[in-house]
């Protein structure tokens, strides 16, 4: 058993990094959500040690610990509700860069407080590596990332954060240190875990809930066989602290083609990336992503009111949807032929390579996504205008994935259902993972309660077609309601009875899930 944990037995001098919330802390009290909290107190550890002593401070008082990372999260997860809100800003060493040689494979070890832009920068020399997770937010720190299985652009081809995540440490509320490694504890043929404690045993049989047939970050991780470290990502800090992470890298290949497609319609779009899903394997791409016609006109709007200071290309006004294609590939020789290849595929849509937006290096790259950054940027920038007014109303913005052969019919449903209502709203994402962020920006009150009661029937239908409501923005403490109706009640209550094995007082991010 090469697991290891300890137990802090003592706290004697510690420092006191304990500190009463005041004013200066205001920013700390929500994330991306807009999600306002509230808190007694406010932490921010600098190692291990003082995790377990703001950990020891809460069970003794069994007062509740907010975990807060970058603060980027979109579902209210970072929003304190009163007790103590534990800061990683201050936890943000890069430990280790090395190469497993028994794995043949590059790692980097961190702290939770470590950014997206921090690792970029550390892997920017020789070797040429890269931590493929795309998540659009650059300045997310790991820990969060971690806690909600973040994905993002590249998550179609590379797969999400949970592929990458070789060990973690985690800091119970109970005082212990469990160090887990890839591997070193899985579920039995019974389906049950067991972790051997110094002082106890915590045994338990993983949920038996079905995991939907897509990309996925709502509820609690559960396969046949599964590793316990899976468990831990995705958790949403509902079990335990992160307090150090080791990460897979991945050999960065030298050469990008990134193409902005102009499409006449939704339909067409669909057709192409069912296409080239299919595609021969120079043309395969490591991203896929849809912008409505909707957010063609906000980011038009958006390019005249910035003036000279914008980063937005200019969109032909006779495209009605834009599809983002990415593909990565080390060899310079097949530029020409994944250009062909591309070019014979929009062929049969009508379309001419001539008539798209291409770009070939990094410079050309990263301003194809600052046009993406930037419609989410406009969105929220439309929700603070109308929160003048009416402070009460927040963003809805929807994380649904469905299977496959349910994208077609589910852009369809997402369309007729929208117009009907007559709400503003842009939907973008990434199609190829057929996950479609909709975006709803209500104008007043009576708007806002409609768009909540579209939402939840757009939710039931991605459900009832094996699809998730969370595929990469987690659930926090906005969209506990949709977990139940994906999960019911005896899943919610099977996350529960392992939450309490962990956390037996409900300490660490209480309203997270539950």
């Amino acid at each position: 058993m090469s697991i290891n944990i300890f137990r802090l037995e003592k706290l004697e001098n510690m420092p006191n990094i304990i500190r009463p919330f005041d004013d200066s802390f205001l920013p700390y009290l929500f994330d991306e959500s807009r999600m306002m909290g509230k808190a007694d107190a406010i932490a921010l550890p600098e190692n291990e040690g003082d995790v377990l002593e703001v950990l020891a401070e809460a069970r003794l008082g069994k007062t509740p610990v907010t975990i807060s990372a970058g603060r980027t999260g979109l579902t209210g997860g970072a929003s304190p509700d009163g007790g103590i809100l534990l800061s990683f800003e201050r936890m943000n060493r890069i430990v280790e860069k090395g190469f497993d040689a028994q794995k043949k494979e590059w790692f980097i070890r961190i702290e939770p407080g470590v950014r997206l832009e921090d690792i970029a920068r550390t892997l920017s020399g020789e070797p040429r590596l890269f931590y493929p997770p795309d998540p659009t937010e650059q300045t997310a720190m790991l820990g969060g990332a971690v806690a909600c299985n973040a994905s993002g652009a590249r998550t179609f081809d590379y797969g999400a954060t949970r592929s990458y995540v070789r060990r973690l440490r985690v800091a119970l509320i109970t005082g212990e240190i469990m160090d887990i490694r890839r591997g070193d504890i899985k579920a039995d043929s019974q389906n049950m875990i067991t972790i051997p404690l110094p002082h106890r045993s915590i045994s338990f049989s993983i949920p038996a809930y079905q995991m939907p047939g897509t990309k996925n970050t709502a509820g609690y991780f559960t396969e046949p066989k599964m590793d316990l470290i899976d468990l831990f990502i995705g958790s949403e800090g509902t079990l335990g602290v992160f307090t150090e992470m080791e990460l897979r890298l991945l050999s960065k290949p030298p050469f990008t083609i990134g193409v902005m497609i102009y499409f006449p319609s939704d339909e067409a779009v669909a057709r192409f990336v069912h296409n080239i899903r299919k595609s021969s394997l120079h043309l395969h791409p490591q991203s896929l992503e849809y912008f409505d016609q909707n957010s063609l006109e906000l980011l038009r709007q958006k390019r005249l009111q910035d003036g000279a200071s914008n980063k937005i290309a200019a969109i032909p006004e006779s495209a009605r949807a834009i599809l983002y294609y990415e593909r990565l590939y080390d060899d310079e020789g097949m530029t020409e032929q994944i250009l062909g290849s591309l070019e014979e595929a929009l062929g049969a849509h009508g379309i001419s390579l001539e008539d798209t937006w291409a770009a070939f290096d990094e410079e050309g790259i990263q301003r194809m996504k600052d046009f993406r950054h930037a419609l989410p940027e406009a969105v929220n920038a439309l929700i603070a205008q109308v929160k003048t007014a009416c402070p009460n109303i927040t963003k809805l913005g929807t994380d649904f994935a469905v299977p496959d052969q349910y994208l077609d019919e589910m852009m369809k449903l997402y369309r007729v259902r929208l117009n009907e209502s007559q709400l503003r709203h842009v939907i973008f994402g990434h199609i190829g993972d057929n996950h479609l962020h909709i975006n709803i920006i209500p104008r007043d009150e009576d708007e806002y309660e409609a768009g909540k009661r579209l939402y939840l029937e757009l939710a039931d239908e991605v459900i009832r077609r094996g699809g998730t409501i969370a595929a990469e923005h987690g659930i926090g403490k906005l969209k506990k309601h949709l977990l139940h109706r994906m999960l019911g009640e005896h899943g919610i209550e099977e996350m529960r009875r392992i939450k309490r094995l962990f956390d037996p007082d409900f300490l660490i991010n209480r309203g997270n899930l539950f």
